[in-house]
């Protein structure tokens, strides 16, 4: 989930002001720091001291932080539509990171965690909103061959770990274009799972439909070509993924205008609330929506473990989990062998 205004750039500091930035993690934003002798004037000096890389909660959730700040720069109403909250947003981003890091035979370091947020800062609003993360932060090989039993792709030396039905699942190799899916981390850097295909998201004017998806700041229009998101006030006839959500625009069921929307959470009244469309938190359906009966209750997102899919229709999970096997299951599990 997760890639979702005006771009906030982080520009490169001088050491002495990125403290404030990167908090607790000085030492490493600046490197190693070297102590100067006060024993007289011999210009003698004493060894560099070493500083200790990040611990893994420390990285993951600068990391967290990173994802969520770009995703509330880039678009505020995609992080409430997704996680609720900024606060639910840097949990669950650093649950998942977490996770990944304590499985065994991973080569990413709490460094490299690191990294990746400093280049999620800096990554443009285009690239947040279209889930093109930067290369810092692509999975990279570990060291379970194909067929070696895994939880994570960053286990794997194929940087993909296939689990069809389960949490736990086997090393296998990406696949090109054309090539059988289950997720999109099945298929190669840059492309999506489409009906169980891999494929290139199409960009603005291409030809697409449900077997050829368009890129994530595109929707599929009418006419079967990718078309960009419309802004508030405008049509959505030809589909109800036409509106900018990210930026606070979504389609009026009933009169299939965009329109200003606001988010509930589960519990919370959905529909048109005071003259303003309401949608629940994750996506989830505001049930039993009439022109006679507008409003509506949202349904609590289903938790880690809980039934989704068909087995309980109109429940979503929280990012990063998806629904797998009628199942939410976060991406990564640290305990398979």
């Amino acid at each position: 989930m997760v890639s979702v205004g005006t771009r906030i750039w982080v520009r490169r500091q001088p050491c002495r002001n990125v403290g404030l930035l990167w908090l607790g993690l000085l030492p490493l934003a600046c490197g190693s720091v070297t102590k100067t002798s006060d024993a007289g004037n011999d210009g003698a000096t004493d060894a560099p001291i070493e500083v200790a890389p990040p611990t893994v909660a420390q990285a993951c959730n600068q990391f967290a932080t990173s994802v969520c700040d770009a995703l509330s720069a880039c678009g505020a109403l995609a992080l409430q539509l997704f996680y609720g909250d900024s606060t639910t947003c840097v949990t669950r981003q650093t649950l998942s990171c977490t996770t990944d890091q304590m499985a065994s035979g991973i080569s990413r370091t709490t460094t490299d965690i690191v990294t990746c947020a400093k280049a999620v800062s800096g990554a443009s609003c285009s690239d947040v909103l279209a889930q093109n993360f930067p290369s810092a932060c692509q999975v990279t090989p570990g060291t379970v061959p194909n067929g070696g039993g895994c939880g994570s792709s960053w286990q794997c030396q194929s940087t993909h770990c296939e689990k069809p039905s389960a949490a736990c699942g086997t090393c296998a190799a990406r696949q090109p274009a054309s090539g059988s899916c289950t997720t999109d981390d099945g298929c190669n850097v840059g492309m999506v799972c489409a009906n169980k295909k891999c494929v290139v998201p199409g960009g603005l004017g291409n030809s697409c439909d449900d077997n050829n998806p368009c890129q994530g700041n595109l929707y599929c229009g009418a006419a079967g070509a990718c078309a960009t998101l419309v802004e508030l006030g405008g049509s959505c006839a030809d589909s109800s993924s036409a509106c900018d959500l990210a930026n606070g625009a979504g389609c009026n069921p009933l009169n299939k205008t965009c329109v200003a929307v606001a988010i509930a959470k589960g519990g919370e009244p959905c529909g048109i609330q005071n003259g303003t469309l309401t949608l629940c938190v994750e996506g989830d359906a505001c049930p039993n929506l009439t022109a006679a009966n507008p409003t509506s209750v949202c349904a609590s997102p289903a938790a880690d473990g809980a039934a989704c899919g068909t087995a309980a229709p109109g429940q979503n999970c929280v990012p990063p989990a998806t629904c797998q096997m009628n199942l939410c299951r976060l991406p990564s599990a640290d305990s398979c062998q």
